[in-house]
């Protein structure tokens, strides 16, 4: 954290809506692409991130330290989306995610943030996964949190968060090879993107 956006957690504790807004816009869209690689639907990701954000602004004066406040806002993120994905007691049908992945109709900012960051077939894989596993490739992969980090964000110990995401990259290589033996494109297959770290295989 810079020296200047811990002056602005510390004018937002003191009520500054001003400064609320600038840390807004600086994590907006990283918390919108989160919210949808977890949740699998656009309308949910932006209902994530509007309770994340009001949950921030009420709540900050329970951030102790300042430096913190990253991985504290994608501690409120995650809960959020856990506790919706859990309210709603089911997972999106893979076919469900592909039709709303690929709708061309209503094209917002995060379908553009999505787009530019890895292709369909791995977000199809990645959200094949259960909720706890998705989180961590989310966060590893897509935001490039280290394991320390993350395990601050999801409560656990860094060990935990190793073991799933060895788990998890299991889980994924299984499905990438199995749509690759199915015929499908060989590149998409790999999971392979030019944006952050997704090398999978």
């Amino acid at each position: 954290m810079t020296v200047d956006e811990k002056e602005l957690v510390q004018r937002m504790k003191a009520g500054d809506k001003q400064a609320f807004d600038v840390l807004y816009e600086k994590y907006k869209n990283t918390l919108l692409r989160m919210a949808y690689l977890v949740s699998g639907q656009i309308y949910d990701a932006e209902d994530i991130v509007q309770e994340t954000f009001v949950k921030c602004f009420l709540h900050i004066g329970d951030l102790k330290k300042n430096e913190g406040f990253k991985p504290w806002l994608f501690q409120i993120l995650y809960r959020t989306a856990y506790r919706q994905m859990k309210k709603r007691k089911r997972e999106i049908p893979e076919e469900d995610i592909a039709i709303r992945a690929d709708a061309t109709d209503g094209i917002t900012s995060l379908d553009r943030i999505i787009q530019t960051e890895t292709d369909r077939k791995v977000k199809l894989a990645v959200q094949s996964l259960d909720f706890k596993h998705r989180a961590v490739v989310v966060l590893y992969y897509f935001n490039e949190m280290p394991t320390k980090e993350i395990a601050r964000v999801l409560g656990c110990t860094e060990g935990t968060v190793k073991s799933r995401l060895f788990a998890a990259r299991k889980k994924l290589k299984g499905k990438l090879v199995m749509w690759e033996e199915g015929g499908a494109d060989n590149e998409e297959s790999r999971g392979r993107t030019e944006h952050g770290r997704l090398y999978f295989l």
